[in-house]
């Protein structure tokens, strides 16, 4: 989260020391992120960590319902060594993989020393590179890890009623409500028809993607810069498992395919992992529509419902140009290179 929880920290800090018998001095608030607040904890011996609290809000509510998969999975990553370069929990002393402290799930990771690779920019080929072998190497090691509660998806469209509720409460925004609420419903409401277009096509797309019995795969499914952190001595490591889900291969593939350094750098590094995959353009399609609305709703529903500061509502303004309205008028035409290159990769060379 932007802006900190109003908490007591000295009690928080008196948390993590009887849960976790670590002792923190301290603990300074990191500005990033959507679902959670997130402190590295500074230790009187050196020793740092990350502590997260998730918060409260929908998006809050959500990863906190994920927890019981993601951090066993992460730990078995980490711990048998399968992919070592990750945010992995700490555990209790109870040996417990998560907490809790006023309400609020909390989950104490492993401190990563270095850079945020950032949104600001495609990947650098080397990382790029680096990140395709990973995800080729978490792809492979589906059968390698049994959790409890393991989260398969489903294709569904869960964020489908809230965002045709927020579209209808535009209409009901007056003069009388804050500048952010007036900017959204300036912004979406001469684009209502396109959205609703946008949905229609993803319903299209979810028929299609279930019908295509796809490989099952464990998957990260938010692969982006700010989920990655590259070490002074060059190591990447990923962060924020959260949305992990098993899934077909396009789930974490669908974050590059759009980019022409896909099919000559991304998937041979992939495949030097993973192995020879097969990949359908309707997948990859169903993921392009529903990850640009579902980010759109959640950004819908924090400015209607949740937010209380101008600067998230500014955030979160920009977001939906940038993120979202910026990239319909290229869904269909890259659907449609995808589907081009795949067929040129599987016609046997003359």
């Amino acid at each position: 989260m932007r802006v900190e929880l109003n908490i007591d920290k000295a009690a928080l800090i008196r948390k993590v020391r009887q849960e976790y018998g670590v002792h923190v001095k301290s603990l300074a608030f990191v500005p990033e992120g959507e679902v959670a607040y997130g402190y590295v904890a500074h230790c009187a011996n050196g020793d740092r960590y990350f502590l997260k609290l998730l918060s409260d809000s929908r998006l809050g509510q959500i990863s906190a319902s994920r927890l019981d998969f993601c951090l066993p999975l992460t730990w078995h990553l980490y711990s048998k060594r399968i992919l070592p370069n990750i945010a992995h929990p700490i555990r209790t002393l109870k040996g417990r993989l998560k907490t809790c402290f006023d309400d609020h799930p909390l989950v104490l990771f492993n401190f990563i020393a270095g850079e945020r690779v950032g949104y600001e920019s495609p990947l650098p080929d080397e990382i790029l590179a680096k990140l395709a072998g990973m995800v080729g190497i978490l792809h492979r090691s589906t059968s390698d890890i049994s959790v409890e509660h393991p989260r398969f998806e489903s294709f569904d469209i869960p964020f489908e009623d809230e965002l045709l509720k927020s579209l209808e409460a535009l209409e009901r925004i007056t003069p009388g409500d804050n500048h952010g609420k007036r900017e959204l419903q300036k912004l979406l409401l001469p684009r209502k028809e396109e959205i609703l277009s946008n949905l229609n096509r993803l319903k299209e797309l979810q028929h299609l993607a279930q019908a295509a019995e796809k490989e099952m795969v464990l998957c990260h499914t938010d692969l982006h810069g700010g989920n990655l952190i590259m070490t002074d001595q060059g190591e990447l490591h990923i962060l924020d498992w959260e949305g992990a889900v098993i899934a077909p291969p396009e789930h974490d593939l669908f974050a590059f395919a759009g980019e022409d350094r896909f099919f000559d750098l991304f998937l041979p590094n992939y495949e030097r992992e993973f192995g020879p995959v097969s990949l359908d353009s309707r997948v990859f399609g169903f993921y392009f529509y529903r990850r640009n609305l579902e980010d759109l709703t959640d950004w819908i529903v924090r400015i209607l419902v949740e937010n209380t500061d101008d600067e998230q509502n500014r955030n979160d303004l920009e977001g939906i140009v940038e993120d979202c309205i910026s990239g319909w008028p290229y869904l269909e035409t890259t659907i449609r290179e995808i589907a081009t290159k795949l067929a040129q990769r599987s016609t046997p060379m003359s």
